[in-house]
């Protein structure tokens, strides 16, 4: 049994999420394993379950761990940070494809007109989009799954043009002559289902990251509205701020 010291001032979840820190960091619990139940943790550690769920939603909320509902709880595989600067933008495809560990797989192109988004406040009525769903891994594992939609009045003959590149953002700048300036990005923290469980190799329920992605032309004209969707375990977030 792991000795949990009560009067060291140091709050006793915080000990035994250290605990448990150091046991994935040395490989008693390697990426992907499952730990052992709240029951059994509990009876190591010689405290109440309360305590261990406490320890392991820091853990979590660090995402260190991912708990799935009806299945247990999981060490995460190490992910990417992807820093968000207010005086930089970078699309996430293209920091994954700078660190030459992307492949990037178009799964669909077609022309539609899209009924409940994009947001109809940023398009005329009934404007038709160029949607162009696609698959990013790193080697064998999807790590991202995303649908952009892209307006047919800014960029026509789009249909023709586009060939399948990686990086539509650029695409967009070199064949259109636009300038890409600002980038809004909502994120949400949502369960799979359907597709997206789907495309990711994840289980109905797991955690993924849903994020709304807007790109603005020079002329404050919405370029492109993509859904994201990303695994959790792969991409870390750091905010830097300036004042």
């Amino acid at each position: 049994m792991v000795v949990i010291d009560k009067t060291s001032g140091i709050p006793v979840y915080k000990q035994v999420e250290s605990a448990l820190l150091a046991d994935i960091e040395r490989g008693l619990y390697p990426a992907g394993s499952k730990l052992p139940s709240e029951e059994m943790l509990a009876a190591r550690f010689g405290v109440a379950r309360g305590t261990i769920r406490q320890a392991l939603s820091e853990l979590a909320n660090h995402g260190i761990i991912k708990r799935i509902h009806g299945s247990g709880t999981f060490v995460c595989e190490p992910g990417s940070e992807f820093k968000i600067d207010t005086e930089h933008f970078i699309s996430f495809l293209e920091a994954l494809e700078w660190e030459d560990k992307a492949n990037t797989i178009v799964l669909e192109k077609q022309m539609q007109r899209l009924v409940g988004g994009p947001p109809q406040d940023l398009f005329p009525a009934n404007s038709t989009f160029f949607s162009v769903k696609r698959l990013r891994k790193r080697g064998n594992k999807p790590v991202m799954f995303s649908v952009d939609h892209i307006p047919l009045a800014l960029f026509p003959d789009i249909d023709q043009k586009y060939a399948d590149q990686a990086l539509i953002y650029e695409f967009l700048e070199n064949v259109y002559s636009i300038r890409i300036k600002k980038v809004k990005r909502i994120f949400h923290a949502i369960s799979a289902t359907g597709e997206v469980a789907k495309m990711l190799a994840l289980r109905t329920g797991e955690p993924v990251f849903y994020i709304v992605q807007q790109a603005f032309d020079e002329f404050d004209r919405c370029v492109d509205c993509a859904d994201l969707y990303i695994l959790s375990e792969e991409m870390h977030f750091s905010v830097t701020t300036y004042r």
